[in-house]
């Protein structure tokens, strides 16, 4: 039994197996946390010699009453063995998003839905799968494919009577959208963002939360699975300029995020001012001899460069092995202006951090 958050460490559920909820978010339904997430279990990249060649094994479900141990709840979305469905083994499917629709009474589950491993298809032609459920435990059901818009990572924003979704373009800008009123569909209006002309530049990962009125998006640099830094902006409004505060975590020598990618922030139903960032460690077995994340974003300010990681064989570094991956959840802190920031810790507690209220949950 656990009784605190260990970042960067194994994480096994309450029947003793590693967690697979990856580039996941938490949900609190009805006095208890849900934690979902990619399943990765059996993708072993290359690490058995070969290239594994299924992506992901659906959406998972976990319950708690405290963050710290986990209870298996199955299987949101299940994976399918039909190569033209969303959620098809072989093919790509990422950062799950759930809402509560208010005014239909239903879960719905967005998720991230690219080509085919076998043909290599990449994110050319990548599109939302839109899912619906009566209960956060499922069964979720293939309401609607929102296809059109080239799609990266992407959060879900309940905010000002609405529903955004802010999404990378990839490896071009930053999208922003609304919704429409049953949470199935984008709306018209759309808003283009940060632009960077190739990656690394390019942020992805995008985290968004709100203190004290302001409105903040964590954003990751473009690596595929390797780690890079954090950049941190401010949203003065959703459709307008956001502007860059800087990398939010402190002490990060390595410039990596502490060795993680964020997916996402939970702010917690009754401990006022507690915000937690949620990200994966996706490879573990990184040498230190690789090129830093710092140094190829300083080397692609060259343009005949290019310095992306693609100039490396990841073969060279690491297997891929993303059913190993670990959790990086850490508390984002705040400084006398109400910046956010984040320090690492080898081990907290939930009760270390801000203060305790009660609120209608």
């Amino acid at each position: 039994m656990y009784h605190s958050i260990r970042p960067g460490k194994y994480w096994y559920d309450t029947d003793g197996n590693l967690i697979q909820a990856h580039a996941g978010s938490i949900i609190y339904v009805d006095g208890k946390y849900y934690w979902y997430g990619e399943n990765k279990s059996g993708v072993t990249g290359r690490a058995t010699g070969s290239v594994c060649p299924i992506w992901h094994r659906g959406v998972q479900l976990y319950s708690s009453n405290d963050l710290y141990n986990w209870k298996n709840e199955g299987t949101l979305m299940v994976e399918y063995e039909d190569e033209n469905h969303p959620f098809y083994v072989g093919r790509i499917m990422d950062r799950p998003h759930i809402l509560y629709n208010e005014k239909t009474k239903k879960f719905v589950l967005w998720a991230k839905i690219g080509g085919l491993l076998s043909k290599k298809e990449g994110f050319g032609n990548a599109y939302f799968a839109v899912c619906e459920s009566e209960c956060i435990t499922g069964p979720f059901h293939l309401v609607n494919r929102v296809k059109g818009i080239p799609v990266g990572d992407f959060d879900l924003i309940p905010c000002d009577d609405k529903v955004y979704v802010i999404f990378e373009k990839p490896h071009t800008e930053m999208m922003c959208m609304e919704l429409n009123d049953s949470y199935t569909d984008v709306a018209s209006k759309m808003s283009s963002h940060l632009p960077k002309p190739f990656p690394p530049f390019t942020r992805e990962a995008p985290a968004f939360f709100e203190y004290q009125g302001e409105r903040y998006l964590l954003t990751s640099g473009t690596t595929g699975y390797f780690p890079n830094k954090s950049i941190l902006y401010k949203l003065p409004s959703f459709h307008g300029e956001w502007i860059e505060i800087g990398d939010p975590c402190e002490g990060d020598v390595h410039h990596n995020s502490f060795h993680a990618q964020f997916s996402s922030v939970f702010r917690h139903p009754f401990r006022k001012d507690l915000y937690i960032a949620l990200g994966d460690r996706w490879l573990n077995d990184l040498p230190p001899q690789m090129p830093s994340p710092d140094e190829i974003f300083e080397r692609g300010c060259n343009p005949e460069k290019r310095a992306t990681l693609e100039l490396y064989d990841p073969a060279d570094y690491t297997d891929e092995n993303t059913s190993m991956a670990t959790y990086v959840w850490l508390p984002i802190c705040f400084n006398e202006d109400g910046e956010p920031y984040i320090v690492w810790r080898d081990e907290w507690q939930v009760e270390d951090y801000g203060q305790e209220e009660m609120r209608n949950v």
